[in-house]
């Protein structure tokens, strides 16, 4: 999904049903209704965002409070527009306010003008500005032919939960045989979870001939349930490319906000915690100095990942830890992530079994390029955290600049 955090003057002309499925089509929406006018509060009428901090922090500087929607398909957009026929007489005042950081945030009119007739005005639930509209002075109304619309995206869709109280389910695993085309990877199993004991004494040596391999047990069952729960009211964001589409979530930025569930705040100062940067060092036998990301990943139905190769280009060794917290229940997917040999094409891959509460740990470099197959339809969600650390690097070639007649 595209992040547009301004509003949006459209004129449509006379292609508006046309031009409203593009917007869908932009916004990653499943579809496009007609809606009611815009709460009112005192003598203008809110167009968006409505369920933002921004919106609530800016309407409190004006005494107002905004009733929260009841729980249905999200909102991403709201639309509004004004046809040719009508009077520009009667057109309504928008009006777009922005908090003032040095100011407390106080609400800044930074837009005033009259809607007019053919346009469309747009603004998605990520907009920085609220925007209003208020009636003109001459009629004290809003025109009645004023059409309002609402963008519907399922991004957040419930993911399937286990059954309160009890383990996280395990799928029924199909064996992985060993063919000429692909052999399972190694596997490392812990004997506590691995969040729990970061002094567990397992390893294995990643290096260029052998850079994968699947960790089983990273957090207890009944904790990786709430988690999963706790991630359902995540901030997701839809990136489509040509060789991968997902939703990705910044879980570490969503951890700071008052609203996010104390269990992923736990969770993220866990996963902060320099003891496991220490420990993935041991396990992997790679001196890693830094945590390089650290972001939640939802595959839906129809959904892949195929990033291709991934070569660092500036010297450095990283090594990504890919925490799978829940994979489809379907025969279909035999294997959950393949690695393979970019230089070797004829060399058998590497397979990994759908695992939920594992983690798959590779080494990313230019001789290798991981894939995560299409999820079903009808299948439940996939849902990750991926982490990437670095290790040393050599020091910079000295740059000469005659200038100084030195190096430096």
């Amino acid at each position: 999904m595209m992040i547009i955090r301004q509003p949006l003057y459209i004129y449509p002309g006379d292609r508006l049903e046309l031009e409203l499925d593009r917007l869908r089509q932009l916004f990653s929406a499943t579809e496009i209704k007609s809606s009611e006018p815009g709460p009112q509060l005192n003598n203008f009428f809110l167009l968006g965002p409505r369920t933002t901090r921004t919106a609530f922090q800016l309407l409190k500087y004006r005494g107002l409070t905004l009733k929260q929607p009841p729980n249905s398909t999200p909102i991403i957009a709201w639309g509004v527009w004004m046809p040719f026929e009508d009077n520009p007489l009667h057109a309504p005042l928008v009006q777009i306010y922005r908090p003032l950081p040095q100011s407390g945030d106080r609400p800044l009119l930074i837009s005033e003008q009259p809607l007019l007739p053919g346009e469309l005005m747009i603004v998605t639930e990520h907009s920085e500005s609220l925007v209003t509209l208020s009636p003109c002075e001459l009629t004290q109304t809003l025109p009645d032919n004023l059409q309002w619309f609402a963008w519907y995206s399922d991004l957040t869709r419930k993911t399937e939960r286990p059954i309160w109280g009890k383990n996280y389910p395990l799928i029924p695993q199909h064996k992985i045989a060993d063919t000429p085309l692909y052999h399972p990877g190694p596997t490392l199993q812990n004997s506590t979870p691995c969040l729990k004991d970061l002094s567990g004494k397992i390893s294995y040596q990643l290096t260029p001939k052998n850079s994968s391999f699947q960790m089983i047990s990273i957090l207890p069952d009944n904790e990786l349930s709430d988690l999963a729960l706790a991630l359902d009211a995540a901030p997701w964001t839809r990136q489509i490319q040509e060789n991968y589409s997902h939703d990705t979530c910044n879980i570490l930025a969503w951890s700071h906000h008052p609203d996010c569930p104390l269990i992923v705040k736990e969770l993220v100062w866990q996963l902060q915690n320099p003891a496991l940067k220490k420990k993935i060092a041991q396990l992997t036998g790679i001196p890693l100095i830094t945590r390089r990301t650290l972001t939640c990943d939802r595959l839906r139905p129809g959904d892949r990942l195929f990033p291709g190769k991934n070569s660092p280009s500036d010297g450095k060794v990283r090594v990504q830890l890919h925490w799978i917290l829940q994979v489809p229940h379907t025969p279909e997917r035999p294997w959950d992530l393949r690695v393979r040999s970019l230089n070797a094409p004829d060399k058998p891959q590497t397979v990994y079994a759908a695992k939920p509460n594992s983690a798959l740990c590779f080494l990313i470099g230019k001789d290798h390029s991981y894939e995560i197959p299409v999820i079903p339809k009808d299948a439940t969600d996939r849902l990750s955290i991926m982490m990437t650390f670095e290790s040393r690097v050599d020091p910079p070639t000295p740059i000469w600049d005659p200038t100084f007649r030195d190096s430096y």
